[in-house]
């Protein structure tokens, strides 16, 4: 059950994270209850804190900022103003600082209690210790850690794009070098979430390869959203004319592909099918494979049979699908080429072709309908 405390920051706690804390605390304690208790209470206390030193800094510059405590630790959700990248720097760097006043805070109160109380001594000791360990950790030059997005803010100051690009080049090496640090000295737990980290990074620095300059112009993003949201409400005409006139302003990167691909898909609703295909074809190599398959089927549409066949294989090796195969025996079977129709009428079979035996009917395979090789496949299947 989600556990929310509003306020000014509102708190909120998916249960997965009391699943971890107590995994982490058990592991920490040697399974003692005590021990359990006491350091998911120290987790607890130290996560919050060190998310507020993020989220307050946020509020004092003028933006709003909620707080989620999920799987792998806190998250800070901030909107509001666009911020400086020195502020964007103070608000990253607070949480860590948060954490290390926490730490010595501890590191104070155990001196005060000394050997007064051995119980509250060892609390505050562990409360140190665990702070200072994972501020060190966090301080990494990898993402999604703050001394990863440290790093990327720093580069991209000093370096614009091509910074921002270094960074996480260098925050995926060193989520990949910690990884096998961890695994090879048996720290398996550590190791895996760090393989994860590893996968994200390398998802997040290729995705950066596609980023222009104009990818981070906000009225760019801003006009491309907008386009999106009339689109979903039906207003294609309204959609298509914002998107035209962002393509004039951009000619590559991922605000770019984006438009392609939005404005092509309404011009094919439209009907505009070479409009469409003139769009796409140029990026077949960049589409998502929904586009892909949109290119495929208009190719397919407008006679281009081989550039058909070179896209459905493309498209098929992404997602297979019956479809897309189908359109592939159809356009071999036109092309008047028996053995890849036969192959690719195999393959629609095996996704899940249905109606065979009246596909097989269908005109587009004319053509080939009188070979031998063909009949005995059709007479094979029936």
């Amino acid at each position: 059950m989600l556990m929310t405390f509003p306020g000014k920051i509102t708190l909120r706690i998916q249960p997965v994270f009391w699943m971890l804390v107590f995994l982490i605390a058990a592991i920490n304690s040697d399974f003692s209850p005590i021990g359990i208790l006491v350091w998911a209470i120290i987790i607890f206390i130290s996560v919050v804190v060190h998310e507020f030193g993020h989220a307050l800094t946020a509020v004092a510059f003028g933006q709003k900022a909620h707080i989620d405590l999920v799987a792998f630790g806190g998250l800070t959700h901030r909107h509001g103003p666009h911020l400086n990248l020195w502020q964007e720097f103070l608000i990253v760097l607070n949480g860590p600082l948060a954490g290390l006043a926490l730490a010595y805070a501890c590191h104070f109160l155990s001196i005060m209690i000394g050997d007064k109380s051995p119980f509250l001594y060892s609390i505050f000791e562990i409360g140190f210790i665990a702070n200072i360990y994972w501020t060190i950790f966090n301080l990494l030059p990898m993402q999604p850690l703050d001394g990863g997005h440290l790093l990327r803010i720093v580069f991209e100051g000093l370096f614009g794009l091509r910074g921002l690009k270094i960074s996480l080049f260098i925050s995926l090496v060193a989520s990949l070098l910690l990884c096998v640090i961890l695994l090879m000295t048996k720290f398996f737990l550590l190791g895996i979430f760090l393989m994860m980290f590893s996968y994200e990074n390398y998802r997040s620095w290729k995705n950066s390869l596609q980023l222009t300059e104009s990818d981070k112009d906000r009225t760019l993003l801003h006009l491309v959203k907008n386009a999106e949201k009339d689109y979903h409400k039906g207003n294609e005409d309204i959609a298509l004319h914002k998107l035209e006139h962002l393509l004039k302003q951009t000619n590559k990167g991922i605000i770019f592909q984006r438009s392609t691909e939005l404005s092509a898909k309404i011009l094919e609703r439209q009907g505009r099918f070479k409009e469409a295909y003139q769009k796409l074809l140029p990026l077949k190599s960049k589409l998502s494979p929904e586009s892909l398959l949109l290119l495929h089927k208009l190719a397919y549409r407008l006679g281009e049979l081989k550039e058909a066949i070179t896209l459905g294989t493309m498209s098929f090796q992404r997602q297979p699908s019956y479809e897309v195969a189908l359109i592939n025996a159809f356009s071999y079977a036109l092309l008047g080429e028996v053995k890849p129709t036969i192959g690719w009428l195999q393959c629609a079979i095996k996704e899940g072709l249905p109606n065979f035996k009246e596909i097989i009917k269908e005109m587009e395979f004319n053509n080939v309908r009188g070979d031998p090789q063909f009949q005995n496949f059709v007479n094979s299947k029936e």
